[in-house]
C-alpha cells in the first residue's frame, strides 16, 4: 500500500507540531518559571545587600554605643558583690564598729531573696544574671559622730548596700546613741562574679583569746563605760563571741 505523498506531509507537519508543543512546554515554560525564579531571588539578595550596605554606615557608631553600653553595665554590676554569707556580714560589722567607732551587741542574718533573674540562660539553663538581697540587722552603741561615720562608712562601701531604717535612742547623761539598724545587703551571680571565701588574717587558736579572733574593738568613749557600768565590756564580748564562732 502506497501512502499517498500529500499524508506524510500531514504527518510530517503533526510530529513538528508535536515536537514545537513539547519543547515549548517541558523546555522553553521551565526555563522561563526557573528564570523567573532566579529573578525573584535575586532582587531578594539585592534588597538584602542594600540594606546591609546602609547599616553599615552607621556600624562603626553602633559598635561603639555596645561597647559603651556593655563597659556601663560593668561598672554597675562591679558596685556589687559576689554573694552574701554569715561570715561576709560578720566581718562588715568589724569594719562598721572599728570605723564608725561604734559596739554592736547582737546581729541577725536573713537569706538572700531573687530581686532580678535575666530570662537569657547558660548551657546548663541557669539564668546568666541573678541579682539577690539579704538584710542585717545589728543593735548598736555609739557617739553622734560614730553614728555619722558609721552612715559615711554604709556610703562609701566598696559593694552595694543602704540603710532600710534605724532606731536610736540618747542617754541624756552620758549623750550615747543606742538603738537598731537594718541594712541591705546585694549581690551578683553570673559568670565574672564568683564568690570565694573571706580570709580573716590573725585568728588566735587557743583558749586564751576564745571571743577576741585578733581583733581589738576600740571603745566608743570613756563616758559610755562610766555612765552606763559594765554593759559596753558585756555588749562587746557578745559581738566578738560570735565574730570568733564563725
Amino acid at each position: 500500500m502506497k501512502i499517498n505523498q500529500k499524508y506524510i506531509q500531514y504527518i510530517l507537519l503533526l510530529l513538528i507540531v508535536v515536537i514545537g508543543f513539547c519543547a515549548y512546554q517541558f523546555g522553553y515554560v521551565k526555563f522561563i518559571e526557573k528564570a523567573n525564579q532566579v529573578k525573584t531571588e535575586n532582587k531578594a539578595i539585592e534588597a538584602r545587600i542594600n540594606e546591609l550596605n546602609d547599616k553599615e554606615q552607621y556600624r562603626s557608631e553602633w559598635t561603639d554605643a555596645i561597647t559603651k553600653s556593655d563597659d556601663e553595665i560593668k561598672q554597675i554590676l562591679a558596685k556589687y558583690g559576689p554573694g552574701n554569707t554569715p561570715e561576709k556580714s560578720i566581718i562588715f560589722a568589724r569594719d562598721l564598729e572599728t570605723n564608725s567607732p561604734m559596739q554592736i551587741s547582737n546581729i541577725s542574718f536573713n537569706p538572700d531573696v531573687p530581686i532580678f533573674v535575666s530570662e537569657d540562660t547558660d548551657e546548663n539553663g541557669n539564668p546568666k544574671v541573678e541579682i539577690d538581697s539579704t538584710y542585717i540587722s545589728i543593735d548598736y552603741a555609739t557617739t553622734y559622730d560614730g553614728l555619722k561615720n558609721c552612715m559615711d562608712f554604709i556610703n562609701n562601701y566598696k559593694e552595694r548596700i543602704n540603710v532600710n531604717g534605724f532606731t536610736t535612742s540618747v542617754n541624756q547623761e552620758t549623750g550615747q546613741l543606742a538603738g537598731n539598724m537594718i541594712i541591705s545587703m546585694y549581690s551578683v551571680k553570673d559568670a565574672d562574679h564568683i564568690y570565694k571565701d573571706p580570709v580573716v588574717p590573725n585568728i588566735s587558736i587557743g583558749t586564751e583569746n576564745i571571743f577576741g579572733s585578733g581583733y581589738e574593738i576600740p571603745p566608743v568613749s570613756p563616758d559610755l563605760s562610766e555612765g552606763e557600768g559594765e554593759e559596753p565590756e558585756a555588749q562587746t564580748g557578745e559581738t566578738e563571741g560570735e565574730g570568733g564562732t564563725e
